[in-house]
């Protein structure tokens, strides 16, 4: 049912309850403004936010990836803003955002709307605050918040919710959990551009639709507007632009206009902020600690589901192991990795991340894994939660652990500098690697005033941490341990591993 104000004469009533049944008929009643002009126009919903629509019609996890400037922000506000006018009962939306004048934003967007609305249509409001428009009648309504990370909707309750720029909040994670406790079942949406691969944002992308999120993506070739018909006369499509054109069905308008934002960006920057495709989006950031072209010429391997353990080649009968182990307190937070050298190859062989596993747990894991790699020589990093690991393992018998003049690996400034030069070298001969550990090593970045590597904000680097520690060991592995090793087939391997590689990309091309 919809709710209708009890003002509405009773002649109007069913054609009323008509208009306001149809969304495309009601959002005709909003008011946004234009670009071009600034001046406020009906609001006409695009092709991009009819899609987004829909698709939030039919699911109440929602995730958005999308270029700039399409409109989906103020389709999600549309959304819920029919939504609660409409109720009969109190349904209660809430927008959040990063910065406190994109929230501002969003809020006078709300009220324009209801201020805009028709005479018969407006309502009394029971509380219209810098924060909330809660309708007099019915309770239903909507509020914004600021989150800058923090706070979030802590202690308050809402039928639904939108995350606004979620890959740039302080700690999305704790945002996400909070505003899922918040909405229950409600609907929810997380809309965002990219801001570094390996972060919060990424993670639930590359988790759909397993996960339980539906995504919706929208790239700039679809978007109508970014396109420029005055083409100079000597225009001429460059090669890859020709690529392009192939690739996505481009016109030159579109290649026109493309042109002249990667002259006023950058390449890498458009790419970003103005994606074509998946891969786009989660570019290395510029000043990436590890150079972009080393990364690309390595092949990925993804494992069947993100929470899964990659194995990228079984345990050869002849060849030996190295294993790095990275370790923490397993309470949801950061992850416990490690990651399994073949000496013969000098590639990833088998790589596992989580972030619930205990200490003890962790250890009687790593046990398991570097038995079945032929009693793996492991090198567990002993700082803080890896001392707890190290004492499980020689409780458990496991003697096969890497140690320099008796003692275990210890993480400082200066050996974090020289197992991320080690990572360097051995990249340059990397073949493979699992999709976890590729994408935290292409996300790291060296903060302004500090001297190392680190994840960006909200992203984790426990999986290249586990790569780097498993190349330092490698390193120290006995001359016979290399003799031994190249008789399993050495580097002829490399060569199956990456024809699995491609094919486990072909068969997750394939529709069946």
């Amino acid at each position: 049912m919809t709710f209708l104000p009890p003002g509405i004469p009773a002649s109007l009533r069913a054609d009323t309850a008509s208009l306001l049944g149809q969304r495309d008929l009601f959002v005709r009643l909003l008011r946004i403004k234009d670009k071009q002009t600034g001046e406020l126009v009906p609001f006409e919903a695009n092709p991009a936010q009819r899609r987004l629509w829909s698709l939030m019609d039919d699911s109440n996890r929602v995730i958005v990836l999308k270029a700039r400037q399409v409109g989906i922000s103020t389709a999600v506000r549309a959304w819920q803003f029919h939504r609660a006018y409409c109720a009969e009962r109190p349904l209660n939306f809430a927008v959040l955002s990063f910065h406190d004048r994109s929230a501002r934003n969003l809020r006078r967007m709300d009220r324009a709307w209801l201020e805009g609305l028709p005479k018969l249509l407006q309502r009394p409001l029971a509380i219209d605050s810098a924060t909330d428009s809660i309708f007099a009648d019915t309770r239903a309504g909507f509020s914004s918040f600021t989150t800058g990370g923090r706070g979030g909707t802590r202690s308050f309750e809402f039928s639904g919710g939108h995350l606004s720029e979620f890959a740039f909040y302080t700690d999305p994670d704790e945002v996400l959990a909070q505003s899922l406790s918040t909405v229950g079942a409600g609907p929810l949406v997380i809309e965002s551009t990219v801001d570094a691969p390996g972060d919060a944002f990424h993670r639930l992308i590359e988790g759909a639709p397993a996960n339980g999120w539906s995504l919706f993506t929208y790239w700039w070739w679809e978007h109508r507007p970014y396109r420029d018909e005055a083409l100079p006369p000597d225009w001429d499509r460059t090669e890859a632009e020709r690529q392009l054109a192939d690739q996505y069905g481009l016109d030159d308008a579109q290649l026109w206009w493309r042109r002249q934002q990667v002259a006023t960006l950058g390449e890498a920057k458009f790419r970003r902020e103005y994606p074509a495709c998946l891969d786009d989006c989660f570019l290395a950031r510029e000043g990436g600690y590890f150079e972009q072209d080393l990364l690309e010429a390595i092949s990925v391997i993804d494992p069947r589901q993100p929470s899964d353990p990659c194995e990228l080649e079984a345990p050869q009968l002849g060849d030996r192991y190295v294993m790095g182990v990275d370790v923490s307190g397993g309470h949801g937070g950061d992850a416990s990795a490690l990651c399994v050298l073949s000496v013969a190859t000098g590639q990833a062989v088998f790589a596992e991340r989580s972030n619930r596993m205990s200490p003890k747990l962790w250890a009687h894991r790593v046990i398991q894994v570097a038995s079945r790699y032929n009693n793996a020589l492991a090198l567990v990093e002993s700082n803080n939660h890896g001392h707890a690991v190290l004492l499980e393992l020689e409780a458990c018998g496991y003697r096969h652990l890497w140690t320099r003049d008796g003692r275990p690996w210890v993480t400082t400034l200066q050996s974090k500098l020289e197992l991320w030069d080690g990572a360097r070298e051995a990249l340059r001969l990397a073949q493979v690697l699992d999709r976890a550990t590729w994408m935290e090593l292409r996300g790291l970045t060296i903060p302004p005033g500090k001297v190392a590597p680190e994840a960006p904000t909200g992203a984790h680097d426990d999986a290249a941490m586990a790569y780097a520690l498993a190349v330092r060991c490698l390193r120290d592995v006995p001359g016979s341990w290399r003799t031994q090793a190249l008789q399993s087939g050495g580097r002829h391997r490399v060569d199956d591993l990456l024809r699995s590689a491609r094919a486990r990309r072909i068969r997750g091309a394939m529709p069946f």
